[in-house]
């Protein structure tokens, strides 16, 4: 049995006027207005990057009603117009997200990178990554942006994991601990209303996979997880987390313990594993709020079973969110098929959509859209690359330079001694949708990608 919402308690902590307002609204809304509310929808605010996208977002949300959307691209003033327009389009406000990880860079094309996760870590102290939450938390607040799906509270146990090689704050727990938790603080206090996503329940970083192209694997046995990712977990849902995305990422020792029927045809990513969502995540750890799915297109998720039956799996595994839509009428008729054919009971639905519309109450969107509030004004805008983030950022540069010693005595390279040399460039902001939406230059005045080089 699924584990129930309390929108009283931690994260919501809703008052009765609140809690009003989510149960008059889901009890208005059909099966399939409840089904459009599982969903978060790609748009793109350039409308060179994909002109049928972006021409058909408000026909969507008018149409079927989403719970929320992200997008990718574009200038400060393009985002603000799109989540503007959609806001006004949805029949209930929406859930609109952006990945401020590393300050406000990835929430568009003027936004001022701070620091990634690598650089928070070599900064040993909070300040970098508190400010690096606190610029993301404030520039994407001006776009219209709700929801930070950040920080990153992965461990990068295994150096060679691409996935969060620069994106993780630290390859131990007390580090992930000390540097999220400063992060985590910068955002809410860069906006109250801005709700914290951390990433990627059951935790990456011990391997070599990457669940863009195949399925992840956490190899940790129970008792190594409760004493890594576990802490980790436990200790940001304490500190009042309102999501959590669940990545393709597989859990196998886990998974068996708490279900022994399970064989290794039967292990599934989290996304897809009701023992990890339910039983793990929602049970033992106690986790009270959203749990959204990792991409939708990842191959670590379509690899795992077809599309029809992974799409409403999702939510009858314990997530409340799917992330994106291949094809919006395809997709949310396969989740109408899972709700028909008994996949989502209607008591998981329900749940489901009264955590996606707690969230919005939490966040205040439904006073803010009545007091006519909830849409950004362009003045708002200029806090996006302002002169005081600029300088933070210019400082962070200067922390996170780190004294590698040469024990090895590998240097200095010598044509002699080293004939061949393999040069990797890593990068933890390469977008899989349309051009980057700022192309790294070391020119550029408003990068200190360099620094991270």
């Amino acid at each position: 049995m699924s584990p129930t919402v309390d929108l009283r308690a931690v994260p919501f902590r809703l008052d009765d006027d609140q809690v009003d307002w989510v149960e008059r609204t889901l009890a208005g809304l059909t099966v399939e207005e409840k089904v459009g509310q599982l969903f978060v929808g790609m748009y793109f605010p350039d409308p060179t990057l994909d002109p049928g996208l972006s021409a058909s977002g408000e026909a969507d949300l008018a149409r079927h009603g989403l719970g929320g959307i992200r997008y990718t691209g574009g200038t400060a003033a393009q985002v603000q117009a799109l989540v503007n327009d959609l806001q006004g389009s949805s029949p209930i406000p929406l859930l609109v997200a952006a990945n401020p990880e590393s300050g406000g860079d990835l929430c568009c094309e003027e936004g001022t990178y701070l620091a990634n996760g690598a650089q928070c870590d070599a900064s040993d102290g909070t300040e970098v990554p508190y400010r690096a939450g606190l610029v993301g938390g404030r520039e994407a607040s001006a776009l219209g942006v709700n929801v930070a799906f950040a920080p990153v509270v992965d461990v990068l146990v295994n150096w060679r994991n691409t996935v969060i090689n620069t994106r993780a704050h630290g390859a131990t727990v007390d580090d992930v601990l000390r540097s999220t938790d400063a992060q985590a603080r910068g955002l809410r206090d860069a906006d109250p209303d801005l709700a914290v996503c951390v990433k990627h329940f059951p935790g990456d970083g011990t391997e070599e996979r990457d669940q863009h192209l195949v399925m992840g694997v956490n190899e940790l046995h129970p008792e190594a997880w409760d004493a890594t990712f576990g802490r980790i977990y436990a200790h940001h849902i304490a500190a009042g987390v309102e999501m959590i995305m669940a990545g393709h990422i597989a859990l196998p020792h886990y998974s068996r313990a708490l279900d022994p029927t399970l064989t290794d045809a039967d292990i599934q990513p989290a996304t897809l594993s009701p023992e990890l969502i339910d039983g793990l995540l929602k049970t033992r750890l106690g986790f009270n709020g959203v749990v959204m799915t990792d991409a939708s297109h990842m191959i670590g998720l379509t690899g795992s079973m077809r599309r029809e039956d992974a799409v409403p799996r999702a939510i009858a595994a314990g997530c409340d969110m799917f992330l994106f839509l291949n094809d919006v009428t395809e997709d949310l008729g396969f989740m109408m098929a899972g709700v028909r054919d008994g996949t989502i009971t209607p008591e998981r639905l329900d749940d489901a959509v009264r955590r996606v519309l707690g969230l919005k109450a939490r966040l205040h969107l439904p006073e803010r859209r009545a007091r006519g509030t909830l849409l950004r004004r362009p003045d708002a805008l200029a806090v996006v690359g302002c002169e005081e983030h600029l300088r933070w950022r210019d400082e962070a540069a200067d922390r996170c330079i780190t004294l590698v010693k040469d024990t090895a005595g590998v240097l200095p390279l010598s044509p002699r001694t080293h004939r061949r040399i393999r040069l990797y460039y890593l990068e933890g902001d390469v977008r899989p949708w349309g051009r980057p939406t700022r192309p790294w230059t070391p020119s550029r005045p408003n990068s200190s990608r360099a620094a991270s080089r």
